[in-house]
């Protein structure tokens, strides 16, 4: 049996014009040709406000025999007519629509009725409002606030409005309601679900490297599946940077023909809540969790291609991140990216489409249906560890003084912990943050934080000391320039910044307050360089820009070196991944998904094995040595301080072995041998050095991790050269200065440097790996 789905068309009538398909006689001749089925504003552009009228599509659908359609995503409110006649309602954005058909022509017709219009009926309110949008009104609707609310691109994007996800049209034996549950313990490997359109079943599991590592199960499918493989001696899989990420691809065929396949893995997640904590624990192992959170790569279409999505995650990936948090009020992201997850080692923290709202009953139970039904879908996905009952669920009546008891939900306490526990697998949190214990959620030192202590705030940069933060499901929030080239792209120049209509739209807000996230930046600028960031973007906008980049850069170098080595923090996520319109937005990325400054600085604290050092006062400089990895850390660690002119003052190393996935913590007299006041915290005398440069070399001197510390900042020339040297590897890049610098950074087009916006020592050169990224031959200087 075989069968066809066909061009879909676009028509745009007035609110409630029509009511059905058969009030559309001879309309559809003006409808819009869409290629592949679409949002609404990916078709028709820009400057359409798509919540403003009624939206149907149509596509035709010929099958030989029986035959199922399933609408992945289509947003609600909307209706779904087959062959003229009404099938079914869109409850909620995120649950799939299934169609049965009979052999031969077929035709689906679905409407899109007016938000706006839909928003005017009258319905109860909540007993508290939400500040993310205006429309109260969307506590009732199970949909997405990406083009409604202003920190997600309103007024910039339009509000995905139609089909969001994949049309398929089904004609072979499949399996409904798929699940599958690996047993690290035993290696066993348990399938369940409902076979349609065959009677015999057969189960392979092929291993990481191509063949079959476990005696195939053969079934009848009559009553449904319910059966195990077992694989000898299974491999573990582990986070980025723990262990390696082996993946086991489970097969269901049917009647000798693949109906269903999965790739999973085996490995243990816990959430280790003692002492009022957030630990994720991971094979046995706590992971300190680093990364992002999530927003769609396309805000507009929403899916993209898998090449987009492995891309972005795998640049997170590389510069040491181990988690990524796909956010409550966005959507649920397409199979491709929890995949990749698995594939690149990214723990996957997913809220419940819900953030903000007080939620009505009749949308509690359709959450529930679309968290068993995801759960379903992800299991044996070994990424996925957490799963919260939405962002700020229970911050946001705290903040309005709502009393404890006009903010109870049985929906996060009760309703989705159900859900979850039917599952088993991944940790639950009633919703980002949360506290244990009857503490506020807003609390930073217990539970869940969300903390923009140092960010929304104004917080200094010494708040994150004092903080106690546990587990931080957000953070370090700011608006983050572009880089120049992405200047060039999309504005006129950098004297846009700061001011400039065009420029400020792609500055996120909230939406009650009187100031937005560049004025958060400019308040860092001025701690960390003690300027006025107003007087230089008047002078200078290039060197007002760069400034911003690089007060962001110190402001989260400085929080996840702490974080990294405090006992207490689980981890912590910063917000957020990328940017939803060109500017100055929250990204780590732009909104074309290149990497910004800050970036670069995550990448050596966020590294596998990685090296910080940091003034700690009268104890001097603290250097910390960390080691995710599966086996030990041997080495030596060297100490090198220069003064302001090149001469080294002091030096000191010594051997060290860390542990597995494990850390070590030194201070300057432990290398030195000796009491120095590298710190110049005693101040006896004049100060001992500049700069300090800390390297961790391996036994064959390679460099495996370095970071410098610039002690006193001084003007004057720099000297700094920049040598390219080609190695029997590649290219290099050998830089030196004649003064301590506290910032060095490459724009180097058509190559990428291994390490970027660094401090260096006077007289001590550092080699920076330029990898070819669409480049010339040879790196070339810039005239």
């Amino acid at each position: 049996m075989t069968a066809r789905l066909g061009e879909w068309r676009l028509l745009r009538t007035e609110p409630d014009e029509a009511a059905a398909p058969d009030e559309l006689a001879g309309r559809w001749a003006d409808a819009l040709p869409v290629d592949a089925p679409s949002p609404v504003g990916a078709v028709v552009g820009p400057g359409v406000d798509v919540d403003a009228y009624d939206w149907w599509m149509r596509a035709r659908v010929t099958a030989t025999g029986a035959a199922r359609v399933t609408l992945h995503g289509v947003t609600a409110p909307g209706v779904v007519y087959l062959d003229g006649e009404f099938a079914a309602d869109v409850e909620s954005t995120f649950l799939p629509v299934h169609l049965d058909l009979d052999g031969g022509e077929h035709e689906v017709v679905l409407r899109f009725p007016s938000l706006r219009r839909w928003l005017r009926t009258r319905r109860p309110r909540g007993r508290w409002r939400s500040t993310l949008v205006p429309d109260q009104g969307l506590r009732w609707l199970r949909t997405t606030l990406i083009g409604r609310a202003p920190v997600y691109g309103a007024g910039a994007l339009p509000a995905p409005v139609g089909v969001w996800r994949p049309v398929t049209v089904d004609a072979g034996p499949r399996v409904d309601g798929l699940r599958i549950d690996p047993d690290p313990a035993t290696g066993g490997i348990r399938v369940r679900g409902a076979v349609v359109g065959g009677a015999d079943v057969r189960i392979a599991v092929v291993g990481p490297d191509g063949t079959e590592v476990a005696d195939p199960v053969t079934v009848p499918a009559a009553g449904g599946i319910d059966a195990t493989a077992v694989v000898p001696d299974p491999r573990p899989w582990w986070p980025r940077g723990y262990g390696a990420q082996p993946l086991y691809r489970v097969r269901v065929e049917v009647d000798g023909v693949v109906a269903a396949e999965r790739r999973v893995g085996f490995r243990t997640v816990a959430a280790d809540r003692c002492s009022d904590g957030f630990q994720l624990r991971v094979n046995g192992i706590d992971v300190f969790a680093r990364g992002v959170t999530w927003v769609p790569p396309d805000p507009v279409a929403l899916t993209v291609d898998a090449s987009v999505l492995r891309a972005h995650l795998a640049t997170f990936a590389a510069a040491g991140a181990t988690m990524v948090r796909v956010v409550g009020g966005l959507v649920y992201e397409q199979p491709e990216f929890y995949e990749l997850c698995a594939e690149l080692g990214l723990l996957v923290w997913q809220d419940v489409m819900q953030a903000t709202f007080d939620p009505p009953a009749e949308t509690g139970a359709l959450m529930c249906r679309e968290l068993d039904q995801l759960l379903g879908r992800l299991s044996g996905n070994p990424a996925f560890a957490v799963v919260s009952g939405g962002s700020e669920t229970e911050q946001q009546p705290e903040m309005l003084g709502v009393d404890a008891a006009g903010r109870e939900m049985p929906l996060l306490r009760t309703e989705l912990t159900a859900v979850v526990a039917a599952h088993g697998g991944p940790a639950y949190v009633t919703s980002t943050p949360s506290s244990p214990g009857g503490r506020l959620a807003i609390a930073p030192d217990v539970g869940v934080a969300h903390w923009f202590g140092v960010g929304g705030y104004l917080r200094p940069l010494a708040d994150v000391r004092t903080a106690g933060v546990r587990f931080a499901a957000e953070s370090l929030a700011f608006a983050v320039p572009p880089r120049p080239a992405a200047l060039d792209r999309h504005f006129a120049s950098a004297a846009q910044a700061g001011h400039h209509p065009a420029w400020k739209a792609g500055v996120p807000r909230d939406r009650t307050a009187a100031w937005d996230f560049e004025d958060v930046r400019d308040f860092y600028v001025r701690e960390v360089f003690g300027v006025d960031p107003a007087a230089v973007r008047r002078a200078d906008p290039e060197r007002y820009l760069q400034l911003g980049r690089l007060a962001v850069a110190e402001a989260m170098g400085t929080c996840f070196a702490f974080w990294r080595r405090d006992p207490r923090c689980g981890g912590a996520l910063v917000l957020a991944a990328k940017d939803l319109v060109p500017g100055a937005g929250w990204g780590l990325l732009d909104s074309d998904g290149d990497p910004k400054l800050p970036l670069a600085v995550l990448r050596r604290v966020w590294a596998p094995v990685a090296v910080t050092v940091v003034d700690d006062g009268l104890a001097g400089l603290r250097i910390d040595v960390h080691n995710d990895a599966s086996l030990p850390l041997r080495g030596t660690l060297e100490l090198v301080a220069t003064d302001d002119l090149g001469n080294r003052t002091v030096t000191g190393a010594t051997e060290l072995e860390v542990v597995a996935h494990g850390a070590a913590g030194f201070h300057d007299e432990q290398l030195t041998g000796r009491f120095t006041d590298l710190a110049h915290a005693y101040r006896f005398g004049p100060r001992v050095a500049g700069a300090v440069d800390v390297r961790l070399l391996s036994d064959d001197g390679d460099v495996l991790a370095r970071d410098a510390l610039v002690l006193a900042p001084v003007r004057g020339r720099s000297n700094l050269s920049a040598t390219a040297v080609q190695t029997d590897s590649g290219w290099e890049l050998e830089l030196s200065a004649g003064i301590p610098l506290r910032y060095v950074c490459i724009e180097a087009d058509g190559w990428r440097p291994s390490d970027d916006c660094f401090a260096l020592a006077a007289g001590v050169p550092y080699r920076v790996t330029l990898a070819p990224d669409g480049g010339a031959d040879r790196p070339r200087a810039a005239r």
